[in-house]
């Protein structure tokens, strides 16, 4: 029998080989219903020993739909540079992988009207990770739009609508209990914190985290304590003066990002104060940085790269059994104890 060559396989060879029609192998590779789990191994067994791929970019122009997982965030020219979003990157890659799905990225403009939705038709998009949303703007419509639509997609982030979405976060309130607990475990009562960003949803529920706490465990209560940032080290490095001027300045600072306690590290230094004898610090989330600054940085980890594998997981199983409905997992924190505490 002439041989095949591996780069002109087709469906059609693996169907000659099976000894089954051509519609049967496609519905095995579009991972379709109505064959049998002994055929569907049988050949799946055949098409990887005869080398067998799938034309990725036809299967989608016959289908309407893409074979990529679509990962949509917020306008931001920084994007690719924070490590946050890259460890969140790393788990959905990985994913991708085991679903055999290709990686693509999108940025959504909300300032043009962009939507979810919008994308998904553009690029015939049928799964899709929402991260970082940016609650400036209502985004139920264009949420519902998807569900409508049949676009299976998760988010990053505890959702704050009103629908039931697909949503893989961390808990936000028990990893401020770790942190506040740590802190008085050390003798501190007067504790600043330097919040979020508050259109996100990290943001105001690790502020409301903060001020519950801190009144149960019966810290300090005095409002000149928190400030605002925006999870940047810009933001921390600018707010953090705030704390330092007070007539009683806190004797630690916890900042709801990591980025941000980097920010207020480097004003601390500017000021001459010691970490953490003059001033103990605590960060949220755990990024690459924060283990090499100088003092290393005590945070809080997110477990960022499962977050993005169980965002892909969540839209996966929704494509797959629609009728399970959306999940929604919330993830244990970690505390890291480094030397900036």
């Amino acid at each position: 029998m002439k041989r095949v060559e591996k780069r002109s396989i087709t469906i059609k060879d693996v169907a000659k080989r099976a000894g089954v029609a051509h519609s049967t192998v496609s519905l095995v590779m579009n991972e379709r219903e109505h064959v049998s789990p002994k055929l569907r191994e049988r050949i799946l067994k055949i098409a990887a020993e005869m080398g067998y791929q799938p034309n990725m970019l036809a299967r989608s122009l016959i289908s309407k739909k893409s074979s990529t997982v679509a990962v949509v965030f917020p306008e931001n020219p920084h994007f690719f540079t924070i490590t946050y979003f890259l460890m969140l990157i790393e788990g959905i890659q990985n994913a991708c992988k085991k679903y055999d799905r290709v990686l693509m990225f999108f940025s959504l403009d909300q300032t043009k009207g962009e939507s979810y939705y919008q994308i998904s038709r553009k690029w015939l998009i049928d799964l899709m990770v929402i991260i970082n949303i940016d609650y400036t703007r209502d985004i139920s419509r264009d949420i519902q739009d998807l569900k409508n639509n049949n676009i299976c997609f998760s988010v990053i982030t505890k959702y704050r609508g009103k629908e039931k979405v697909n949503s893989v976060s961390v808990d936000n309130f028990e990893g401020v209990r770790l942190a506040l607990e740590y802190l008085i475990s050390q003798g501190h009562r007067r504790v600043g914190y330097i919040s979020g960003n508050p259109n996100s949803s990290d943001g105001p529920e690790r502020l409301r985290a903060f001020k519950t706490l801190s009144k149960q465990l019966n810290l300090e209560q005095d409002e000149e304590l928190i400030v605002y940032g925006d999870f940047t080290f810009e933001s921390g490095e600018r707010e953090m003066p705030k704390l330092l001027d007070l007539k009683k300045r806190p004797t630690a600072v916890f900042a709801a990002s990591d980025y941000m306690a980097i920010g207020a590290m480097r004003t601390i230094k500017a000021r001459g104060l010691s970490i953490p004898k003059d001033i103990a610090l605590i960060g949220f989330d755990n990024t690459l940085e924060a283990a090499y600054v100088e003092p290393g940085l005590t945070t809080i980890r997110q477990p960022l790269q499962e977050m993005g594998e169980r965002a892909v997981d969540l839209a996966i199983q929704s494509m797959r059994e629609p009728e399970a409905g959306p999940q929604t997992l919330v993830l244990k924190p970690e505390f890291i104890k480094r030397q900036s505490c």
